[in-house]
């Protein structure tokens, strides 16, 4: 009697990454639990930690390489503190504020606004009594920075004709288009903290050409 023959059973192996010595244990992208709030394996953010850390090529490059989005690169790099080797591109986010253009300020805004509510609330509860009119500034930053973190296309779009900062006028109808938006958001502009406001106003501006940060820099010396 000849038995039917049966197949060798194939054993599969896997190369699990190292355990972290703090932290959660390590993850496979295989085996990630169901409902999981970690997107990515461990083995992921390695890969891309090395490129920032070791290449010269751009996060738009990385993102395309790795199939991560720029904004999840840009929010490790950020948060880890991973630094760029020299020449390197620089990220969009870390440009200094004389450089930057006014979509990156626009971009930023909401992030100073909402620093500067908080410490205006610090500065509140520091301080013994009630100022009113303190409160009140306080509450008006707030607002704008939650429009801002809300994002507004249409202001966007409306001082999009004045980006070229050609004349005089341009610079105005930024200005006036800026502080009328916060006033249809319900911020009352004639309490609002001056420094509020000049944040708003700055970042819908044009950046100057003739700024020195702007300047064309000389050959480097050998």
């Amino acid at each position: 009697m000849i038995l039917p023959r049966t197949p060798p059973t194939l054993t599969r192996l896997r190369v699990k990454p190292d355990e972290p010595t703090e932290g959660p244990p390590a993850i496979n992208a295989d085996s990630r639990p169901r409902g999981s709030r970690r997107l990515h394996a461990d083995s992921t953010v390695a890969l891309i930690r090395r490129l920032i850390e070791t290449t010269t090529l751009s996060q738009r490059a990385i993102a395309a390489k790795t199939g991560i989005s720029q904004g999840t690169i840009s929010f490790w790099a950020r948060n880890s503190g991973w630094q760029r080797p020299a020449f390197a591109p620089r990220a969009t986010d870390t440009v200094p504020t004389a450089r930057a253009g006014r979509r990156l300020k626009l971009r930023l805004l909401a992030e100073r606004l909402q620093a500067l509510a908080e410490r205006m609330v610090r500065e509140l509860e520091e301080t013994p009594g009630v100022d009113l009119d303190k409160l009140m500034q306080a509450l008006q930053a707030l607002k704008m920075a939650r429009l801002e973190a809300q994002g507004r296309c249409g202001r966007r779009k409306l001082l999009s004709r004045a980006e070229t900062g050609r004349d005089r006028l341009s610079r105005d109808e930024a200005i006036r288009a800026a502080l009328k938006d916060m006033h249809r958001g319900g911020v009352d502009i004639d309490r609002a903290p001056q420094e509020a406001l000049d944040l708003v106003i700055d970042a819908n501006l044009p950046v100057k050409k003739d700024h020195p940060a702007l300047r064309q820099r000389g050959k480097r010396r050998r």
